[in-house]
């Protein structure tokens, strides 16, 4: 009896050792599966941010919209700051108004925006807020008892006084939509997992320089009478018109051009023939384009801010300027014709519209006195 007593004393330990390690591997498992959902959320809301950056207008709930009352993700949480031009997180100082963070302002030591648009996975979709002010997120966060449900949070952060055009772009995810665990700085909530990723992220300028004039052709320009063209940028080169080869049928009676202020109109005009333009110098459009927008055209078209456009039945004024309205920032390129006539402007000096033409481009502008 005192054997067998002992022998099942042991095996009741071997059971018991046994099921601690069970519970142990149970609970282990849970907390990986967790930070993994954590990271992942995370990782989703940095592409998220990315692709946001190059998106068009959007509503609260970040769905594009064709409202013009409405801005883009990058109008609505990023904004040149008008005492170092350099791209700052867009604050909420508590007036209703966001605006671009200033030298004066107390973020400014770091440089941290306060508006944190919010995504949450309700079990079928992505549900998210792209609030305009500071405060939570316009979103429902799903029962916490039914499953997990990850969400992560986004905010900007300026990354450097140097380099104008980065900005540091940080993530929260959580295992559930929950402040404490989203919000910056974030702590930990029992019992979900957390995790944060920062990345550097670049803004690039649809044109690494502004081209010599406002007129630029690859060969001769022919039939250069009536033409109207005008290069007033201040420090630029203030020639209007350079090509390659020839200006042919010009006459100064005829033409409307202007320079820098100050600058003669007959100083304004010509740079032909433009020996960096010759055919002998570009012998190819594709190596013009890239000179001009330091891309192959291919793979200026294919980034991911470019907005391609069918214009193969044609395109007319109208339909791109309903387009650039609701596509702030962004560079459209159309793949066919395109006709412009003078209904209305394409753009505005604070909101430029840079159009590649991937075929013939009328424009249309009727004279006056």
């Amino acid at each position: 009896m005192i054997v067998v007593a002992v022998l099942f004393f042991i095996v009741s330990l071997v059971a018991a050792y046994t099921s601690r390690n069970m519970i142990f591997e149970q609970r282990t498992s849970g907390n990986q599966y967790r930070s993994t959902q954590a990271i992942e959320a995370a990782e989703a809301g940095v592409e998220w941010a990315l692709a946001m950056l190059n998106n068009g207008r959007l509503d609260a709930n970040c769905a594009p919209t064709a409202d013009a009352g409405q801005s883009s993700f990058r109008q609505r949480y990023l904004s040149t700051s008008a005492n170092t031009g350099l791209i700052v997180p867009t604050i909420d100082d508590g007036s209703g108004a966001p605006r671009a963070m200033t030298t004066a302002d107390p973020q400014w030591a770091l440089g941290e925006g306060n508006l944190w648009p919010s995504c949450v996975f309700d079990g079928t979709d992505w549900s998210c807020s792209c609030q305009s002010g500071a405060g939570a997120p316009a979103i429902v966060a799903p029962d916490a008892s039914t499953g997990v449900f990850p969400a992560f949070r986004v905010r900007f952060v300026r990354a450097s006084t140097t380099r104008p055009e980065v900005v540091r772009l940080e993530v929260n995810g959580c295992t559930r939509l929950e402040n404490d665990c989203l919000s910056f700085p974030a702590t930990a909530v029992a019992g979900e997992g957390r995790a944060s990723v920062r990345v550097l992220v670049a803004l690039q300028s649809a044109l690494p320089s502004i081209p010599t004039a406002a007129l630029t052709v690859r060969g001769d320009l022919d039939d250069a009478d009536d033409i109207r063209v005008f290069n007033a940028t201040p420090g630029s080169s203030g020639i209007a018109v350079t090509a390659g080869g020839a200006i042919n049928g010009f006459d100064v009676d005829d033409v409307h051009l202007g320079g820098a202020p100050g600058t003669p109109v007959d100083a304004a005009l010509l740079l032909a023939p433009d020996p960096a333009l010759g055919v002998g110098a570009v012998p190819d459009g594709p190596r013009l384009f890239a000179a001009i927008f330091g891309a192959s055209d291919v793979t200026y078209r294919d980034q991911a801010a470019t907005l391609v456009l069918d214009c193969n039945a044609g395109c007319d004024a109208d339909f791109v300027r309903g387009v650039a309205a609701r596509n702030p920032g962004r560079i459209l390129w159309a793949q066919g014709d395109v006709d412009l006539d003078a209904g209305g402007p394409l753009g505005a000096p604070n909101d430029p519209v840079l159009l590649v033409v991937e075929g013939g481009l009328n424009v249309a502008i009727p004279s006056t006195a």
